[in-house]
C-alpha cells in the first residue's frame, strides 16, 4: 500500500453542517501547494474554513468533483483530526454520524462530514 500525503480541507455550509474535501498528492511539498490553492479558492467564494492539514496517510480518494444537488452526497465521515494525526471513519448516514460526534465530544477536535468523496 502506498503511503502518501493527504490534504484534508473541512468547510461549513450555510446550514451550519461540515464538508470534507481530500487530495491525495506524493510529497509533502505537493501537498502544500495544493493547500494553498485549494483555501484560495474556497476563501475567494466566501466559505468557511473550519481546518485544513497535510498529514501522511494510506488513505485514498475519489477524484473531487463539485454537488451539483445534496443528493449527490453519499458519503459520511467521522473524522477525529489531530495535530500530526488523522482518523477517518464512514458512517452509514448523516444522523448516526452526528450521534457519535455528540457521544465523542471532549475527545479533542471531531467532526461529522459530508462528502461527495469516496475513500477508494
Amino acid at each position: 500500500m502506498k503511503t502518501f500525503f493527504l490534504l484534508i480541507v473541512l468547510t461549513q455550509n450555510g446550514a451550519g453542517d461540515v464538508n470534507a474535501s481530500f487530495v491525495n498528492t506524493d510529497s509533502i511539498e505537493q501537498c502544500r501547494q495544493k493547500e494553498s490553492m485549494v483555501e484560495n479558492i474556497f476563501s475567494s467564494a466566501n466559505i468557511p474554513i473550519i481546518a485544513s492539514r497535510c498529514l501522511q496517510s494510506d488513505l485514498s480518494f475519489s477524484e473531487f468533483d463539485h454537488a451539483s444537488s445534496s443528493r449527490m452526497i453519499k458519503n459520511f465521515y467521522l473524522i477525529h483530526l489531530g495535530r500530526d494525526t488523522l482518523e477517518i471513519k464512514t458512517m452509514p448516514d448523516w444522523r448516526s454520524c452526528k450521534h457519535l460526534e455528540k457521544t465523542a465530544a471532549g475527545q479533542g477536535k471531531i467532526y461529522c462530514s459530508s462528502s461527495v468523496q469516496s475513500l477508494t
